[in-house]
């Protein structure tokens, strides 16, 4: 879509997928990664497969809405984890990697740390 950009990050979690999905999805953890954005933003679900896929349509109040997708995979005994944030506002794309980029820190403090993939 013409004046939208997308933003994706990639992180690594020396944790099973399991343990990243129950951050990921369970309202305490998602209060403390998301902080809060978990309650301000207006989102319902697109897509869920457990433990591998959420995806949300997601309005957070005077933004246009977007997509946002959490996809993740096993790797040896850890997970990655891509966030994808589509349908951008252009005029927004530095700040939502900004934005994402510290709640995605978050997250990591939360499981104990990380390494980007």
């Amino acid at each position: 879509m013409e004046g939208t950009c997308e933003v994706r990050l990639t992180r690594y979690y020396d944790a099973p997928p399991a343990d990243v999905w129950a951050a990921l999805r369970a309202p305490a953890s998602l209060a403390r990664w998301l902080g809060p954005m978990a309650v301000a933003v207006g989102t319902s679900i697109r897509s869920l497969e457990a433990e591998k896929l959420l995806e949300l349509d997601w309005a957070p109040p005077g933004e246009p809405p977007s997509v946002v997708r959490f996809e993740l995979r096993a790797d040896g005994d850890g997970t990655v984890l891509v966030l994808d944030h589509r349908l951008i506002d252009a005029r927004r794309g530095m700040w939502a990697m900004s934005l994402w980029s510290h709640h995605l820190e978050r997250l990591d403090a939360l499981l104990g740390g990380v390494g980007t993939a």
